[in-house]
């Protein structure tokens, strides 16, 4: 009677011990489509008796996308992004960069589905798809949509899972650099504020304007990122209180000063799919909120218990293509230039740099890095090369 086989689970899934063999065997799940029964026919493969959990791996990744192919006849945008999921572990990717990856993929399949062969892509399908996706995100998620699509079909040629790579012939999709991107005046947000903040509709017996108004402003006068704003909580706002030293008029004397107010704290954002997550960069952080932002909070917040919520409830319920839709067309009604919700981030770094805020301070309300926003703003920094001539002016002793 031949002997049991048994296996123990490893810290990988799909790949076991085998107690008998002292190996480790590996199994695939999969389905096949039956054309007969109509009806998918779930499967598996194994690979037994790999000498080194190294082996096993290697072994699970070529099951995983199909083994080596010389064509792309049957490598599709899914198992591209299954090659790279591996690569991804092998370089150490950041799960973050992983999550904002298949993210990326999974908005790309709205208009084009992951079963997609490779070879029934070409340049012609590359112009519209991201004609379709234009019309609803805007310009830096076009960016970064773009930037996902390609290494996908890059690394899958570059591996020689399909012989024709068509990016070669197309041209890359415009986008706008990114000193390029939308900075709105004061002038401008004010005439979206009270636009927002004096229409009156009652739909239902409810007027969402003043929701709008509120949700705009948050981006404005915080910067936050969309996704950050739409994970927003109500217990994410939170007053303050501490007591400041201040040089008092008399020589040689300080007196305490009482400062108080509110202030937001960012600790979580959200994907299109709904799932929270931590903020980008990992970057949780606190921002003061000006008078008119907290004003604006208390009425919502009156408005929010008074109906019986919670404070554990997101504020914000918006699709992300709906937020967009929204600021342009206020925009076309109140006669600006069109701007996207990321403006408002542009906008407020941009407003920091210009009140000489320094750059470690950016860093901390913001969320990216000072390489970035120097990166990104950099010429909005050219007043510190005079500064620093100035300096050494005076050190030399120069006239």
């Amino acid at each position: 009677m031949a002997k049991a086989v048994k296996r123990n689970k490893t810290k990988y899934p799909n790949i076991y011990f085998n107690e008998n063999t002292k190996k480790y065997d590996v199994k695939h799940n999969y389905k096949e489509y039956d054309p007969l029964r109509q009806k998918n026919v779930y499967k598996a493969r194994w690979v037994y008796n790999c000498a080194t959990i190294t082996e096993a791996r290697a072994a699970l990744a070529n099951l995983q996308t199909g083994g080596i192919k010389t064509s792309g006849k049957d490598m599709t945008l899914q198992s591209a992004f299954d090659l790279w999921k591996i690569k991804a572990a092998a370089q150490n990717y950041s799960k973050t960069t992983v999550l904002n990856t298949e993210q990326q993929l999974r908005t790309i399949s709205k208009y084009l589905p992951l079963s997609t062969k490779l070879d029934h892509i070409n340049e012609e399908v590359y112009y519209r798809l991201f004609d379709c996706l234009r019309k609803e995100y805007s310009e830096e998620t076009i960016h970064t949509l773009n930037s996902a699509f390609r290494k996908l079909i890059h690394l899958a040629y570059k591996k020689g899972y399909i012989t024709d790579n068509f990016l070669h012939k197309a041209d890359n999709i415009r986008t706008r650099q990114k000193d390029q991107f939308r900075i709105l005046t004061h002038a401008e947000f004010e005439k979206i504020d009270s636009y927002l903040g004096g229409k009156q509709s009652n739909h239902r017996g409810y007027n969402a304007y003043p929701k709008l108004q509120f949700f705009y402003n948050v981006l404005y006068y915080t910067g936050i990122r969309l996704g950050e704003c739409l994970a927003l909580t109500w217990a994410d706002f939170e007053e303050f209180h501490y007591d400041s030293p201040e040089q008092s008029g008399e020589a040689g004397t300080t007196a305490q000063k009482c400062l108080n107010g509110m202030r937001l704290k960012v600790t979580k954002s959200i994907l299109r799919t709904g799932e929270i997550k931590e903020p980008k960069n990992l970057k949780k952080r606190t921002i003061p909120l000006p008078p008119p932002l907290e004003a604006l909070y208390r009425r919502e917040h009156e408005k929010h218990t008074a109906g019986g919520g919670t404070n554990t409830e997101r504020i914000f319920t918006y699709a992300p293509p709906y937020c967009l839709i929204r600021i342009k067309a206020t925009c076309e009604i109140v006669k600006i230039e069109s701007c996207s919700c990321h403006a408002f981030r542009h906008t407020y770094i941009s407003n920091l740099i210009r009140n000489s805020v320094p750059l470690s301070v950016i860093e901390k309300v913001s969320g990216d890095t000072q390489g970035t926003i120097f990166k990104r703003y950099s010429h909005m920094f050219q007043d510190d090369e005079r500064l620093v001539l100035n300096a050494l002016e005076h050190v030399s002793g120069a006239k």
